[in-house]
């Protein structure tokens, strides 16, 4: 059965006489971790009733085992992240305005336009909110090649993912044991299970992607630990009684009694997905993969905070910035700044976005004898993407709006104010230039150099921003 079906026992979403008695508040976050915490607790010093809801028995789950110590968290050095997620949690359960709801699970998501969201949970509680953020984290990639079920399940599990490993690795028997990965986590673990007494071998499909201070801890033990950079990764991986066999194009198969797959995160998806199936109940066109911050959501009260948002560096110092984001976001929806701004439901999917089609001009680019003697004719397609807009029925004001014709004007300048080698190059000047434009969220552009070969057009395009 579908996730998204699933209600608390005796519930129905049709049904409405059998649902428990929700609980209002202004704005409901599921999720425990320092993003939640971080939300919740400005949520609550804005004077905002807030709901947090966290499906493990306590808040900050994930880092209460991590008890490591650290020093990239400023301000906190040589804490360990177990202490801060204990700090963290104590502050939170301290605040008020704040209902806690520990060890639910979330079961079922209902949105209704004009009233916002309504969250089941197990077993048979329900919150009312009119906004809601999404704080739920990340979960650890498992590649089916690494994680096929043993053959008999009553085996002790010795693949292991970055959570398993750091729930046991201070009691794991040492031995030979192999991790895949060339990050933080995996050259950590590394160093930690070596001091442990383990034959460490650490293989990376690239080059070592680790702080600079953790891979001269590593090369200073030497050829101690086994040291795999670029390397395709292995093609089978099998548990038995006795250990793991791994088998790989450049090392053949080998034996070993520990593998821990340290290759990354992932959004977790569960809490998106329930949201998603309701939006697509209510007729708002939702994606089925967990978000980034998307302007046509905000309208709805729908935010997303943390690791949760997929962002390229999640660690502890940017979810606790993005909590922060997250609260003054929700606020705003609930406490519009500008008078007379229309209901949500006005301004619900109304992202405006300017295209220009097919502006043709000569440009100063490129790198061969003959680019550089003269401009070459090129093709520029953009989109601006301003996000979501009050919907205007009245206003003959350009001041209120973007012009496009100084969107134009900025693609010429910058083509033609100097020569540039690389259309690449080109790109990322049109890209940065226009997003430092007031109100613009994201930028999509395509160059095309038009003669180039006499066959064919060439063209490159980026996108960077809010889409």
């Amino acid at each position: 059965m579908p996730a998204s079906t699933h209600l608390p026992k005796g519930l129905s979403p049709t049904l409405h006489d059998a649902e428990p008695q929700p609980q209002a508040v202004d704005v409901a976050i599921v999720g425990g971790g320092p993003a939640a915490c971080s939300a919740a607790s400005w949520l609550s010093h804005l004077g905002l009733q807030v709901a947090l809801i966290e499906r493990a028995p306590e808040l900050c789950h994930g880092l209460r085992k991590l008890h490591f110590q650290q020093d990239w968290v400023l301000g906190a050095g040589q804490t360990s992240l177990a202490q801060l997620g204990e700090r963290y949690a104590d502050e939170v359960q301290a605040l008020p305005r704040l209902n806690l709801h520990l060890g639910r699970p979330l079961h079922h998501v209902d949105w209704r336009d004009g009233q916002g969201w309504q969250l089941y949970l197990d077993p048979g509680q329900a919150v009312r909110a009119r906004a809601l953020i999404l704080a739920t984290g990340l979960r650890p990639l498992r590649p089916d090649t690494f994680f096929s079920a043993p053959a008999d399940h009553r085996l002790p599990a010795r693949v292991m993912d970055a959570l398993e490993l750091t729930a046991c690795r201070e009691h794991l028997a040492p031995g030979r044991t192999l991790l895949l990965g060339g990050g933080d986590n995996a050259m950590e673990n590394a160093l930690y299970l070596h001091a442990r007494g383990h034959r460490v071998t650490l293989w990376s499909r690239s080059d070592w992607r680790a702080q600079q201070a953790l891979v001269e801890q590593l090369d200073a033990l030497g050829e101690t630990v086994c040291q795999r950079p670029r390397s395709p990764m292995p093609t089978q991986v099998s548990s038995d009684a006795d250990g793991v066999t791994v088998v790989s194009s450049r090392f053949g198969a080998e034996r070993f009694d520990h593998v821990a797959v340290l290759l990354g995160f992932e959004a977790e998806p569960g809490a998106w997905l329930l949201v998603s199936d309701a939006l697509q109940r209510a007729g708002v066109t939702a994606p089925s993969q967990p978000f980034r911050d998307e302007p046509r959501f905000a309208a709805l009260g729908l935010f997303v905070a943390g690791d949760a948002s997929a962002r390229h560096h999640p660690c502890v110092q940017t979810a606790l910035g993005d909590g922060v984001v997250a609260a003054k976001q929700a606020e705003g929806f609930l406490r519009p700044l500008r008078e007379g701004q229309p209901p949500p439901a006005m301004r619900r999917n109304n992202r405006q976005v300017i295209h220009l089609s097919g502006l043709r001009f000569g440009a100063n680019l490129g790198v061969l004898d003959f680019e550089r003697e003269g401009p070459q004719p090129i093709q520029v397609d953009a989109e601006v993407n301003l996000g979501a807009q009050t919907i205007v029925s009245r206003d003959a004001e350009i001041a209120h709006v973007l012009d496009y014709r100084r969107v134009r004007q900025i693609i010429i300048d910058e083509c033609t104010a100097e020569h540039t080698d690389l259309l690449e190059a080109l790109l990322g000047k049109l890209c940065t230039r226009l997003m430092k434009l007031h109100g613009v969220a994201g930028v999509r552009i395509k160059v095309t150099k038009l003669e180039i070969f006499p066959d064919c057009q060439v063209a490159i395009s980026a996108e960077c921003g809010a889409w």
